[in-house]
């Protein structure tokens, strides 16, 4: 069996050298590039199997790599420090299989790649039907204003309901859909 080859996206050069480090192993080969320009430039004669790509970059940022690469054939994972809802729902729409937040700890990254390698299978065994018929009146709103990108704060002023309450609907929504985040709840959700 091949390697996998992963690829980091990444102008901070720290970044790249940990998750280098991190993601290096038996199986896995990687490539690091600091900007997209760099990375677009070599994508199609060496495509990766797993892509990491920092949200935030000097010249294209990773929204605009992903439009370019349009629905690319390997998974994106976003990296950002920058934890923007709408953001991350733009990069959803746009291809990306997830988002993950800096600084990172290592099981998310784990997760992150093996919910890639397993092409993560959940969302599309639940999509017969509308998976939205699952849940109450309350949580339906709550998960079509995630999937609209508002943050917690905004859903509870939407509602006029406490930011408390619309986490206990959002972790209903996640449950009973059976996705782990808001990337899994708008890949579904764009699905059906």
């Amino acid at each position: 069996m091949p390697d996998l080859h992963i690829v980091v996206v990444d102008d901070d050069e720290a970044i790249r050298d940990s998750l280098s480090v991190f993601l290096s192993g038996e199986g896995r080969r990687i490539s690091c590039y600091s900007d997209g320009e760099a990375f677009l430039a070599v994508a199609d004669d060496d495509p990766p199997g797993l892509l990491f790509l920092d949200l935030k970059m000097p010249g294209l940022s990773g929204l605009e790599v992903l439009r370019r690469l349009g629905r690319p054939a390997f998974p994106v994972v976003m990296i950002s420090a920058h934890g923007d809802v709408s953001v991350a729902v733009q990069a959803i729409k746009l291809g990306a299989a997830d988002f993950v937040e800096k600084p990172f700890a290592p099981e998310a990254i784990e997760e992150a790649i093996s919910a890639a390698q397993a092409g993560d299978d959940r969302p599309a065994r639940l999509s017969a039907g509308n998976p939205l018929e699952r849940l109450t009146d309350r949580e339906r709103d709550v998960a079509l204003a995630l999937n609209e990108g508002l943050t917690n704060k905004e859903i509870a002023r939407k509602f006029d309901i406490s930011p408390r309450t619309v986490e206990v609907h959002r972790a209903r929504v996640f449950e009973k859909i059976g996705v782990r985040n808001v990337a899994g709840l708008v890949r579904l959700l764009s699905a059906v």
